[in-house]
């Protein structure tokens, strides 16, 4: 794989990489990448949440984050990796999911909507190990297909 330096958004709070990075304010996502010098951020970006952070964004925060999601639209791909299991953001089982009445089960139809909806492309992981591989074999896939 070639050589690049992964883009963190700056509102981005325990970013998973902490060398050979870009720090600036990304308009989508928290991370993207830079190729021999060449931005990649308004080609790709990956959103990164956590369980907590993927209820609130469902519910609370649906109308910035269908926001987000029209203006991912110009890009080649965007996804959204969540640190935490599909079972686990059903059943509620995460830190401070038992101040919130709603059930888990309405939660994933607001995100299956965005996905139907914007094409959004979701993956679930075991937490912030499997988020970091995840989102660089997304990035090697992107630059594999684009043959950059």
């Amino acid at each position: 794989m070639k050589d690049y330096k992964i883009v963190v958004d700056t509102r981005e709070q325990l970013p998973l990489w902490s060398k050979n990075v870009v720090v600036k304010k990304l308009d989508v996502g928290d991370y993207s990448f830079e190729l021999n010098g060449v931005d990649y951020s308004n080609k790709i970006c990956i959103e990164r949440k956590g369980l907590a952070d993927a209820w609130s964004t469902m519910l609370s925060g649906n109308k910035r984050f269908h926001k987000e999601l029209e203006r991912a639209k110009n890009l080649d791909f965007f996804a959204m990796v969540i640190e935490g299991s599909y079972s686990d953001l059903f059943n509620k089982k995460f830190p401070g999911s038992f101040y919130s009445k709603v059930k888990g089960y309405i939660v994933l139809q607001v995100l299956f909507t965005f996905m139907v909806k914007h094409g959004l492309r979701v993956f679930f992981c075991s937490g912030r190990v499997e988020a970091k591989k995840i989102i660089k074999e997304l990035f090697d896939a992107y630059v594999r297909w684009k043959n950059v």
